[in-house]
């Protein structure tokens, strides 16, 4: 047979031969990672805001024991701020100046682990630990025999508990490195009042910046 022939048949088992010899390459998926992490979150609530840190352990089945540790700030219900003509900044109802310092275990677990890219990491969180409260209320004028008294009320000290659960998606923005967005709700309850109430349960909307390691 001609050359022209035998070139032609090395084309064709060629053209077949690359594809078969790459499918198994094409076939495997990347091994998930899987790390210890240490993490600054900033949170949003419906009653304040919050800085803190989170350092996890991995456990096996791509989960995740951590320790929290969250410094919040809380304003009242129903304060309110506006601002005047000249852009200064009012507030009304501001009445109290509360703050807590929830410590908490916590469990993180992965979801979709081997059916969704490694770079999106939806997952379940759990927390549970003791939380520290302290108000500081202002000064307020009541109205006493015809005239205005300013009176100083007690600083406000409680230790309670508090649950928390959520779902969120970690974000790979680099090998190490990853976002996380993560809607979670936190029952709190005092058995005394703080601030002019006991249940201090709130929704929150919780950004991290992590790193694994």
């Amino acid at each position: 047979m001609s050359a022209k022939f035998y070139g032609l048949l090395f084309s064709v088992l060629l053209a077949i031969a690359l594809p078969a010899a790459a499918q198994p390459a094409d076939d495997l998926e990347s091994i998930p990672t899987h790390k210890n992490e240490r993490v600054f979150s900033f949170s949003l609530s419906t009653n304040g805001l919050a800085l803190g840190g989170v350092y996890r352990f991995k456990l096996p089945s791509y989960m995740h024991l951590g320790v929290s540790l969250e410094f919040f700030a809380i304003r009242d219900d129903d304060e309110f701020q506006f601002y005047d003509y000249y852009g200064y900044p009012y507030k009304i109802n501001d009445r109290n100046r509360m703050f807590a310092i929830p410590l908490n275990i916590e469990l993180k677990k992965r979801l979709f682990t081997n059916d969704i890219e490694d770079d999106f990491r939806p997952h379940l969180l759990v927390q549970s630990g003791v939380m520290y409260a302290m108000n500081f209320p202002r000064e307020q004028n009541i109205f006493v025999d015809g005239r205005f008294e300013t009176i100083q009320l007690d600083n406000e000290y409680r230790l309670t508990y508090n649950l928390l659960a959520g779902f969120g998606v970690d974000f790979t923005t680099r090998s190490n490195y990853f976002a996380t967005i993560r809607p979670q709700y936190r029952y709190t309850f005092f058995t005394k009042e703080i601030a002019g109430k006991k249940d201090h349960s709130t929704f929150e909307i919780k950004f991290e910046i992590g790193a694994q390691f």
